[in-house]
């Protein structure tokens, strides 16, 4: 029996698990178990198959979107439709693209992305930070924001000085995700530190609201030293600012 994404009885059991003869999509991101238990997963740029026996337990969850094409960066940048004036004290809201792991136990049979993989450079071509890309408004409440199919949301608190923000990145290796009630899908919630034309985002572990749960993954967690340090660095950086002219009559 086909079952979707888009329903809210299934994306409440985040991850995913998907039986022979079911089928979910999320976005460009399909994946598809025949009655026979084979596994087909797709998205805009390509196919992973897969023979799995009927009986094994086929998962998939939400990880950074940080692997799909091109494994790169850590970072995620969103590029706003406008930009943001930011105060000291604020928060502001913001979608970001996610990618769905399929794995049958401890094995990543594919990664899928469920919207288009772009790529920008932050910054100068010397000292620029490579991340990927997403377009998205910057939101004053998290009811502005539009249909978030295969994006996840995002909370950004802000401290330190005004300044005008065109875009806001993060580092998002080892990433968790959090799940509301209707389904949503979550980012942790990120703090932007501003002064003087520097900007540096702190990705942190906790939710960006109250009564959200957390994803857990069934498969074991893994760690590794290298990943873990690449964790610790924030996303950081310049913005012009351009402060006004006074004159005197």
């Amino acid at each position: 029996m086909p079952i979707h994404a888009s329903d809210n009885e299934l994306l409440l059991r985040v991850p995913w698990r998907i039986e022979a003869g079911q089928w979910i999509e999320i976005g460009d991101a399909r994946v598809e178990r025949k009655d026979n238990g084979d596994l087909e997963a797709c998205d805009r740029y390509g196919c992973a198959t897969a023979r799995i026996p009927r009986s094994q337990p086929v998962h998939a969850a939400p990880i950074p979107a940080i692997y799909r094409v091109l494994t790169a960066t850590p970072y995620i940048y969103i590029d706003f439709e406008s930009s943001v004036y930011i105060e000291d004290g604020e928060d502001y809201w913001a979608l970001a693209p996610y990618e769905v792991e399929v794995y049958v136990g401890d094995i990543a049979v594919a990664r899928l992305s469920p919207v288009e993989v772009k790529f920008t450079l932050v910054g100068d071509i010397v000292d620029g930070i490579l991340a990927r890309y997403y377009r998205s408004i910057a939101a004053y409440t998290k009811e502005e924001l539009p249909d978030p199919v295969g994006t996840a949301v995002v909370r950004f608190i802000v401290r330190g000085t005004s300044i005008l923000l065109p875009g806001v990145g993060f580092n998002a290796v080892n990433t968790r995700f959090y799940v509301d009630n209707t389904g949503l899908i979550y980012y942790p919630a990120l703090t932007v530190e501003a002064s003087n034309g520097g900007v540096v985002v702190k990705t942190s572990s906790d939710p960006p609201l109250d009564g959200l749960r957390e994803v857990v993954e069934v498969r074991k967690a893994r760690r590794h030293i290298a990943a873990f340090l690449q964790q610790t660095q924030p996303f950081v950086m310049r913005v012009q600012v351009q402060r006004r002219s006074l004159t005197t009559q």
